[in-house]
């Protein structure tokens, strides 16, 4: 129902007051379905572009493995693998920035049709390193936060099928881009997924929309120090270094034992690059479909984890659903990781892990929103995020560390690993009792 009321002539003219009743629409009320789904679409479109099927993300030890055998035999490993990385890192540097820049520049197609011509290995560092991370910190910070502008009871819920769209796009991509390798060669398997990317560009861009109203729009503001001055914010960003840290000290330990790729493997989906080499070397002899088969369920597992989680959090709350996720990784990786020996334990630890690790991501826009209010979204989702890079940095260093100084031990590094993510759980419970003291309350 709607009042109306007399405004009296100090409020100012008549399109001041037209702007501040847009504000107070803004804040008061959301859709929470209609137009608002298509948005989801668009977004979950962009989700499966660039994260999910993007040939830096999800399948990098693949092209990795043809730059080795085929283009760059004497280039050494650690540089191949740095290659690898640096999207990942330029995305989570530049994801500050991408709640003012996102709806003004996509650069990853033309990364993507750049790198298709290359043929040096400084050429791929400026195109599948530099221009697709930068690409990446553009697009998925606003892509996991437009949802929030468009719905308050369903916003997890919206904002789990947005980023389930990485884990889709991942199962495709660990699919089909060996064949396309090995049949087309580089150059056509890129063109074939550049020309992919650009038709699901701009059908998702056509339905993608904000809801903000124009006038809401604020100031470029790089760093905002509210945050840092924030005890609530260093908790939630200690949550998620933590929880980064933890699976790159997994991944390397991975990588040092198999002489696998590390380069690739980013925060959460660090075991998604590694799954195959770990499977070839618990069960051996099996077939390149049972081998690929693991990371395929591992993916699918956590679409569905993230949508799940997601209805979850918005019955119970965003920020007792992350907190639950988080633990429950890290316990899987204590309890399930630990033990994994057959390919029976493989498929198993693939559900269960997938299912949890990547939710925390997911829920990311969901918390800053209850927290902080769904204004400005993109850019704090931006700043948080930024806290995976130290886990980037620091986190194989340690792994393989760990594990030479215990003599291939995995146990070792399972234990520490899944406590470390657990302790990440932990950060987040500050934030949780200071802003909600009640205990069973859906916050």
């Amino acid at each position: 129902m709607i009042e109306l009321v007399d405004v009296p002539e100090s409020l100012g003219s008549s399109s001041e007051v037209s702007e501040k009743a847009k504000e107070v629409a803004y804040e008061d009320s959301f859709p929470d379905g209609g137009r608002g789904w298509l948005v989801v679409l668009g977004c979950f479109i962009y989700s499966a572009s660039t994260v999910g099927w993007g040939c830096v993300a999800l399948v990098w030890g693949v092209t990795e493995e043809f730059f080795k055998e085929h283009m760059f035999p004497h280039t050494s490993d650690s540089v191949l693998t740095t290659l690898g990385s640096m999207s990942c890192l330029f995305m989570t540097l530049g994801g500050i920035v991408a709640g003012k820049l996102a709806d003004r520049a996509i650069v990853w197609v033309a990364s993507m049709l750049a790198a298709a011509f290359c043929t040096e290995v400084w050429q791929f560092f400026l195109t599948m390193g530099l221009m697709q991370g930068i690409s990446d910190a553009l697009v998925f910070p606003l892509i996991v936060s437009l949802p929030s502008q468009w719905f308050l009871r369903w916003r997890a819920f919206a904002t789990g099928i947005v980023v389930a769209g990485s884990s889709i796009g991942g199962a495709i991509s660990s699919l089909v881009y060996r064949e396309l390798l090995s049949t087309l060669g580089l150059r056509k398997s890129l063109a074939i997924f550049t020309a992919v990317d650009a038709i699901a560009f701009a059908c998702g861009y056509a339905m993608m929309k904000e809801r903000r109203p124009r006038a809401r729009r604020p100031q470029i503001v790089w760093f905002d120090r509210a945050f840092f001055g924030d005890p609530v914010f260093w908790s939630l960003a200690m949550c998620f270094f933590f929880t980064v840290l933890s699976v790159l000290l997994s991944v390397a330990a991975l990588s040092r034992v198999m002489d696998a790729d590390l380069g690739a493997c980013s925060g959460y989906l660090g075991p998604v690059f590694l799954l195959p080499t770990f499977t070839a070397e618990k069960a051996p002899g099996m077939s390149s479909i049972m081998l690929a088969l693991p990371l395929t369920v591992l993916n699918l597992s956590a679409a569905a984890g993230r949508i799940v989680i997601g209805f979850a959090a918005d019955k119970l709350g965003p920020v007792n659903a992350l907190l639950v996720a988080i633990a429950l990784s890290g316990l899987t990786q204590l309890v399930v990781w630990t033990f994994v020996t057959t390919y029976a334990g493989i498929i198993v630890f693939s559900v269960l892990y997938g299912f949890f690790c990547g939710c925390f991501l997911s829920l990311v826009s969901a918390v800053a929103a209850k927290i902080y209010g769904a204004d400005r979204l993109a850019g704090l989702s931006g700043l948080l995020l930024l806290f995976n890079a130290p886990g980037y940095a620091a986190g194989a260093p340690i792994g393989g560390a760990i594990l030479g100084a215990t003599g291939n031990n995995w146990q070792v590094v399972a234990g520490y690993s899944g406590a470390v993510q657990v302790l990440g759980a932990l950060c987040l419970l500050y934030a949780r009792f200071t802003r909600q003291t009640r205990l069973l309350a859906a916050y």
